[in-house]
């Protein structure tokens, strides 16, 4: 069969006299094949230049589709691929990348079997094409080619059992401006500066890239296949050199910008946040949101002064794009911020329920902010999730403080009990109204730093990831203990407190697109442990409660009894999860009962000591960005 129609093929041999394009792939094959076999052999060069034929794949494009043929195998001489698989509910994951040098497809040519995986460009690439016959005729006159594939599909199918597939971080980013009055230059710059506290950054512009073209011997004129492979290589050589590259695009339909589209691993639209997303995206040529190629997000850009993003919905609607983060022009950690999400060393947050012991949140989080530990991406569940959405809105301590006082210390918010408790105990007016004041009518992706809270959708039976939508009302859903509060209704599904099933949403973190995962969780191991052989009667209870023994732990009521039930099957998870997370902070706050809402200050300061102590026993020195 020949190559799939997404990608172009050309002739091979030997190049004619003045043929810069054959030259220019002569020297790119020799020095895949160098770091294929690891030694120069001139010989499997002219072998491959002689039998194989040349594939160019635009960024974006698909090399060959899981379950073609495998009828030959592909030798990447510039740009970088990437392969990804298919699972049975149809999402589709990366399982591998693969570079100059390496090969792709050589698995389903050795055993004779259909792709075993979609294989996509990155970036614009170029290969060779090695047919079955070929292959054959090749591998006679150099054994030594058998040798190095069957080492590759090992390694490959190792990875796959294990399930550590390297998956890169994006090296190549361009920046697209998405109108003409974004300050470009000063934007590159400023990011630029922030990346290279992280390690070595290029930029290259359209100057740089006209450089780079003229000094390979290829003119404007010199044809594109040429003109592709030069850059292609130039980019190549550099990632090996820098930690990112940054492609600064002008913000037009041109050439140049198209380019870098193609060429980037991500691309950062960039917009003015005061701006409707409805006029002029035509300015920028982009490729469809289900394309394989580069990976989106979007920057919004805020003048000094602003207090809160508004409208983030409407430019989501218009892009979709994967992630999307705000940028204050007169902030400078916002930008470190977004360097750290570039280049994979993003710290998110993750906050657990308990209810009034997730005051001890509070403490935490000055801890964390007065260690210097930055906080990128904030999650969580039940009165996690509420402690999360006020680190989101970046309020500082003080402020998030005074907002628990007056929404939960002052006037207890499930106070309202039902005359006839039909959905549950309590009405939930009050909680409303406390939600109501903190958050207003603020959507989700109106926050300053990423944020997500948790559900348990009773209707669809699973747990719901709230990234989108009014805020206010995907916490209620959250923290919507069943029996205790009325379920919320999102839509038409009925849903009920995040706990219950994700306590401890660091997977759910994860795909936020952090390089770390800090995780508070306030779960109480020995909390329904007795301390007597035998249930105390109804009055031993209430003796209990009026006359307590601090020394001795009070029995488990009712409502810790329902409470700690239902969030078992979610307390067994978080600890599975435990091993995934970089920083694993337990505070065991046993001493504030989980309906004990005037425990403000004393939960802010167990979490507060608690925490100081536990960072002090840790190195974090490379969380924290330097100069």
């Amino acid at each position: 069969m020949g190559a799939p129609p997404e990608v172009a093929t050309a002739a091979t041999g030997a190049p004619a006299a003045g043929d810069v394009l054959g030259a220019l792939r002569r020297e790119r094959l020799a020095a895949s094949v160098l770091a294929l076999l690891g030694s120069a052999d001139a010989g499997v060069a002219e072998d491959l230049l002689a039998l194989g034929e040349w594939v160019r794949v635009a960024g974006g494009a698909r090399l060959f589709r899981e379950g073609d043929p495998g009828d030959s195998v592909y030798l990447l001489v510039a740009g970088r691929l990437v392969a990804s698989c298919e699972d049975h509910a149809g999402r589709r994951r990366v399982v591998g990348q693969i570079r100059a040098g390496e090969t792709a497809g050589e698995m389903g040519l050795l055993a004779h079997q259909p792709r075993s995986a979609t294989v996509h460009a990155a970036r614009d690439s170029v290969a060779i094409r090695i047919s079955d016959a070929a292959f054959q005729r090749v591998v006679a006159r150099h054994p030594e080619l058998v040798a190095s594939a069957a080492r590759v599909v090992v390694r490959r199918t190792v990875e796959l059992l294990r399930g550590d597939v390297p998956v890169e971080r994006p090296k190549t980013v361009a920046v697209v401006p998405l109108r003409r009055g974004v300050p470009r230059a000063e934007l590159v710059l400023r990011l630029r500066r922030a990346l290279e506290r992280r390690g070595p950054t290029l930029v290259v512009d359209r100057a740089r890239a006209d450089q780079v073209l003229a000094a390979g011997g290829v003119s404007a004129s010199g044809g594109d296949d040429a003109r592709n492979l030069v850059l292609s290589a130039f980019l190549d050589a550099e990632e090996l050199r820098h930690d990112t590259l940054v492609l600064e695009a002008d913000g037009t339909a041109d050439a140049w910008t198209e380019r870098c589209i193609r060429q980037a691993d991500l691309v950062l639209l960039v917009a003015p946040a005061g701006e409707a997303p409805g006029a002029h995206l035509d300015e920028v040529h982009l490729p469809p949101p289900d394309c394989d190629g580069a990976r989106r997000e979007l920057v919004l850009v805020h003048g000094p002064g602003v207090r809160a993003p508004s409208g983030t919905g409407a430019w989501l609607d218009a892009l979709h794009v994967a992630r999307h983060h705000h940028l204050r022009w007169d902030r400078d950690d916002d930008f470190a911020r977004l360097a750290r999400f570039l280049t994979g060393g993003a710290v998110g947050l993750v906050l657990g329920g308990g209810g009034a012991r997730g005051f001890a949140h509070l403490g935490v989080v000055r801890a964390l902010r007065e260690a210097g530990i930055p906080i990128d991406a904030v999650g969580g569940s039940s009165q996690g999730a509420i402690v999360a959405a006020a680190v989101a809105m970046d309020w500082d301590d003080g402020t998030i403080e005074r907002i628990h006082r007056e929404g939960f210390t002052e006037r207890n918010p499930i106070g309202d009990y039902a005359v006839l408790p039909v959905l549950a105990l309590v009405k939930g007016a009050r909680l409303d109204a406390a939600l109501q004041r903190c958050f207003g009518e603020r959507a989700i992706e109106d926050t300053w730093r990423p944020f997500f809270c948790v559900s348990a959708n009773l209707t669809l039976a699973r747990a719901e990831i709230h990234r989108r939508g009014a805020l206010r009302r995907a916490l209620r859903a959250s923290v919507s203990i069943p029996g205790l509060l009325p379920p919320a209704v999102l839509g038409e599904d009925l849903h009920v407190d995040g706990a219950i099933l994700e306590n401890l949403p660091v997977e759910a973190m994860r795909a936020s697109g952090v390089g770390r995962v800090v995780a508070v969780d306030l779960a109480v191991r020995s909390e329904a442990s007795m301390r007597r052989s035998a249930l105390p009667s109804a009055l031993e209870l209430l003796r209990e409660r009026l006359r307590p023994d601090l020394s001795r732990p009070r029995s488990p009521g009712l409502g810790q009894i329902l409470v700690r039930a239902a969030m078992l099957p979610s307390m067994l998870r978080a600890r599975e999860l435990r091993a995934g997370v970089d920083l694993y902070l337990e505070p065991r706050p046993a001493e504030i009962g989980f309906l004990d809402w005037k425990a403000l200050d004393r939960g802010i300061a167990l979490g507060y000591r608690y925490a100081r102590e536990e960072l002090a026993r840790h190195d974090l020195a490379g969380w924290i960005d330097a100069g």
